[in-house]
């Protein structure tokens, strides 16, 4: 997706960021608060579910943007524009000047400029990359009110995979198949939603995963933007946008255990070494008959798990890597077609996983049927045993 722009789904005109952002406190609130110069929210959900924040070129355009803001006053006991951090959980919270300075405090107009902009731009980033949730569980909805409550509308910028676990809106309970306008008008009728009349909204990371949260296939992937545009349009934002761009593949900061939202076709166990197991069912690969061919949706679940192995192997491109491929026994099959149609799948895994950027080399088999389990009952072939024996697993 790099390379592309933001995918803007306009509510009512003017440009909307938004980044998974929480409470805030202290002189961070202040800087909030204050008349004047821009303000660029940003809000991370920073729990170990997902990778370590970080801001796309959309959202380091924003801070640019409002850097070079005119909204400003000469003198830096006036107006400036601020960045406000904050992670989702309301722990950290911080403010970054963005309008570039001189030692005085007056504003910089010669040559130094442009690399004043970029330190404190920078600065911002790496604040959103410092921000590590310390709560189990992400309550997103309550970290962006939390966050805007106050606050002069302005850009908003919410850096998070969207998977909240807790609070009104816990995709656990919700599921993958409500209708997202259903649920949009049930959280405004509990009084659930934050008051974004007046703010730009950018969603950034939206299905962006790490550790033992199963990724997200591209349906449950365009279902999670659905929700989110629904919440987002519903809490009368003046525009949502949607960058597709995925973050960068790094291991998340935070440790509190955070719970999983379910994905179908997809599960990942971590286990008491530390090794990730995650489980891919044949239908949320794409497989058909005999073929070993991977749907294009298949090939956007592969590189979201590439994207978590390359989080959690980082640099290391000895560390193991385990694909294993596993069929069904449908009448008229022999167990080394079995095998070796096993074997394809598996090889076609690794291969767009390669593609995806997995460095590591896999050991790549095919166990055909697993030993002692059968599709065959009572002489009959049962199909939903079947599709429960067809899978890849992907260890590492």
């Amino acid at each position: 997706m790099a390379g592309q722009s933001p995918r803007r789904t306009a509510i009512a005109g003017g440009f909307l960021v938004a980044a998974a952002v929480a409470g805030c406190a202290g002189h961070a609130r202040e800087a909030a608060t204050a008349s004047g110069g821009d303000r660029v929210v940003i809000v991370a959900g920073a729990t170990a579910n997902e990778p370590r924040p970080a801001l796309t070129e959309a959202a380091l355009a924003v801070l640019r943007d409002a850097a070079n803001s005119g909204n400003v006053s000469a003198q830096g006991s006036g107006k400036s524009s601020v960045a406000l951090i904050s992670a989702a959980d309301g722990v950290q919270s911080r403010a970054i000047v963005l309008t570039p300075r001189r030692a005085d405090g007056s504003l910089e107009h010669g040559f130094q400029r442009p690399s004043l902009v970029e330190r404190n731009v920078r600065a911002a980033a790496d604040a959103v990359a410092a921000t590590a949730a310390t709560h189990s569980g992400l309550d997103l909805l309550a970290g962006v009110d939390a966050a805007v409550r106050g606050v002069t509308p302005g850009t908003l910028v919410v850096v998070s995979s969207g998977l909240s676990t807790t609070g009104a809106f816990d995709l656990r309970q919700v599921g993958w198949d409500a209708d997202p306008q259903a649920v949009a008008e049930q959280l405004a009728a509990k009084h659930e939603l934050p008051r974004l009349a007046g703010w730009r909204v950018l969603f950034t990371g939206l299905g962006d995963v790490a550790g033992p949260q199963p990724p997200l296939p591209g349906a449950s992937r365009d279902k999670l933007t659905q929700y989110w545009h629904a919440i987002c349009a519903k809490a009368q934002a003046g525009s949502c946008d949607f960058d597709e761009r995925r973050t960068p593949a790094e291991a998340p900061r935070a440790s509190a255990a955070t719970p999983v939202v379910p994905v179908p076709g997809v599960t990942s166990v971590v286990g008491p070494g530390g090794q990730v197991s995650t489980v891919v069912s044949d239908s949320a690969l794409g497989f058909a008959g005999d073929s070993a061919a991977l749907s294009p949706g298949a090939e956007s679940l592969l590189r979201g798990i590439a994207a978590s192995i390359t989080a959690r192997l980082g640099g290391n491109p000895a560390a193991p890597v385990t694909i294993r491929g596993y069929a069904a026994d449908p009448p008229g099959s022999t167990a080394a077609g079995r095998q070796e149609l096993a074997e394809l799948r598996a090889e076609a895994v690794a291969g767009a996983l390669r593609q995806a950027g997995v460095r590591q080399r896999p050991d790549v088999g095919g166990t055909g049927t697993e030993p002692g389990r059968t599709a065959m009952k009572d002489g009959k072939f049962d199909e939903a045993a079947a599709a429960a024996m067809r899978r890849v697993e992907i260890t590492y």
